[in-house]
């Protein structure tokens, strides 16, 4: 067995260890799990690593604190623990699954072997199969431990259940070939899973089976009439309608035709952008790659939000059900807007300007920004709110917000990309995603401000 393995073998099975402390959760305050928390992060950017050497850090982690998944680790777990001060329970869970589930996941794809995802060779069924198995089985048991000492702790099926939901997603995630530290991804969406299906009421689909169940047909029709169409037109590659079907399908089921023509409208002015003057960026080497056809990864990135946001909004009771339908249509027109501003923007006569350092740079740069791709981005965001009103998505009065946080989440995806990018400590899809995200939430976030949800 090489040094190698021996060292990672180490480092996984101090991972796991870790996640013991969880169980701490239970007797402690927020405020007092915040500071033992925090003395982690201090620790792991200063005497443990070199206490550690080099079998507690892989090769380049020593370059900088955003490579260190030692770090990042406990700075995740501190910063879930100050978002979540009254739901330690479900950081209990997030916690288990970045432990058990990350950790197992990895000694058994070293140690079992076996056949490999076709979508990445660096994983295995094995690996990921753990991943699912241990960290569904550590989330619950750290969510029922911690909240035991609680008043209406949820049934241990439906722990289960919820903890299994995000495990799943989590391992699905972490199959991807993706450079966004693990340690970072797993915890976050682990948490934003579980307090989301908190707030879903199955008794509401029983109530409109008949509905969804019209909706999944009609939208199964045309869902895959406009797919294959995209496909002709070389709009998609086969991957993209692959990926695409299911976010069209949900999408349909939960919001209707209505719902999925603002997905449509979306997807029409997107591909509309990346063909204006495509010859042109083609020759500068700033096109969208396969002649503007999107893949799988696109449409995860830009709508997989989306999707999701309609599933809730689907499943759960007004005024909250009012407010992800917003989330949703800011979710896509943030994707909009950083589709336009990257598409028509490089058309501008000037090269934009990078916008941490604001100088200018050669367009294609990541992070970089010019008025006519704002204004493009912009104008698309609204015309995605617009739409989304016209068809009774969202209410009319709603409809700065969308424009207003579409915005937010393009800067921030800018900001991103100048600064996070250059250093591969992640790649643009997973910044589409996360714009996607910051774009829904700053929406929700406008609307708890003007006081239109509780």
């Amino acid at each position: 067995m090489t040094a190698g393995v021996l060292s990672e073998r180490l480092r996984k099975s101090i991972h796991i260890l870790m996640g013991g402390f969880a169980l701490l959760l239970r007797y402690l305050p927020w405020w007092g799990a915040a500071l033992l928390a925090g003395a982690a992060v201090v620790s792991n950017a200063t005497w443990i690593p070199r206490l550690g050497g080099g079998s507690l850090m892989r090769e380049g982690e020593r370059d900088s604190l955003l490579k260190s998944g030692v770090w990042i680790y406990s700075l995740s777990i501190l910063v879930l623990i100050l978002m979540f001060p009254h739901d330690l329970e479900i950081v209990a869970c997030a916690w288990g699954i970045l432990a058990f589930g990350d950790g197992f996941a990895t000694l058994a794809g070293k140690g079992i072997g076996g056949p490999r995802l076709p979508w990445n060779p660096q994983k295995t069924w094995a690996g990921s199969s753990m991943f699912l198995l241990a960290g569904t089985v550590g989330g619950a048991a750290l969510w029922w431990w911690v909240a035991a000492e609680g008043s209406g702790s949820d049934p241990i099926p439906r722990i289960f259940l919820l903890s299994g939901c995000a495990a799943l997603v989590c391992a699905a995630v972490e199959s991807l070939s993706l450079k966004l530290n693990d340690n970072f991804s797993v915890p976050f969406l682990a948490v934003g899973i579980v307090f989301s299906l908190q707030r879903v009421e199955p008794g509401l689909w029983a109530e409109a089976a008949g509905a969804l169940r019209g909706n999944f047909l009609l939208g199964a029709a045309v869902n895959l009439a406009f797919a294959l169409t995209a496909r002709a037109l070389g709009a998609v590659s086969w991957s993209g309608v692959a990926a695409g079907l299911p976010v069209g399908m949900t999408i349909a089921t939960f919001g209707g035709l209505p719902a999925f023509g603002v997905l449509a409208f979306f997807f029409l002015m997107g591909s509309a952008a990346t063909r204006l003057g495509y010859l042109r960026k083609a020759e500068r080497g700033i096109a969208q790659e396969q002649g503007g056809a999107r893949g799988a990864a696109h449409a995860l990135a830009n709508c997989s939000v989306a999707a999701f946001l309609a599933f809730l909004a689907g499943s759960v009771s007004e005024p909250l059900r009012g407010a992800l339908w917003l989330g949703f249509a800011a979710s896509l027109a943030t994707a909009a807007c950083d589709t336009l501003g990257s598409e028509i923007g490089p058309l501008g006569r000037r090269q934009p300007f990078l916008i941490t350092r604001l100088r200018r740079v050669p367009a294609g740069t990541p992070g970089a920004v010019s008025l006519l791709g704002t204004a493009a981005g912009g104008l698309g965001a609204l015309l995605v709110g617009v739409a989304a009103a016209v068809l009774g998505v969202i209410p009319a009065r709603w409809l700065g917000i969308v424009p207003a946080a579409a915005l937010f989440g393009t800067m921030l995806e800018s900001f991103l990309g100048a600064t996070l990018e250059p250093r591969g400590l992640v790649e643009s899809e997973t910044i589409n995603f996360i714009n996607t995200l910051a774009g829904a939430l700053a929406a929700l976030a406008i609307l708890r401000v003007i006081g239109a949800v509780p």
